[in-house]
């Protein structure tokens, strides 16, 4: 259970008046792809994030990353 970290996800959600949701998710670190680092628009402020792609090629926009994860991070 060690190889699951918490990660923030955003998404879009048509049935929120804002647009997007926040939500959080385990995934196993073992299944990262990539990650690098992007901006994120949320409720109209731009924060800082990150893209990660998964060996089962789904993308993700997480606000919030354990830290071993962003080591892995392309600049």
């Amino acid at each position: 259970m060690e190889r699951f970290k918490p990660f923030t996800l955003i998404g879009d959600n048509e049935d929120q008046q804002h647009g997007t949701s926040q939500e959080l998710v385990y995934l196993n670190i073992d299944h990262i792809v990539s990650i690098k680092p992007i901006n994120i628009v949320v409720e109209g402020e731009v924060i800082k994030g990150h893209w990660i792609r998964t060996t089962n090629g789904k993308k993700y926009r997480a606000i919030k990353v354990p830290a071993e994860v962003k080591k892995l991070e392309k600049k």
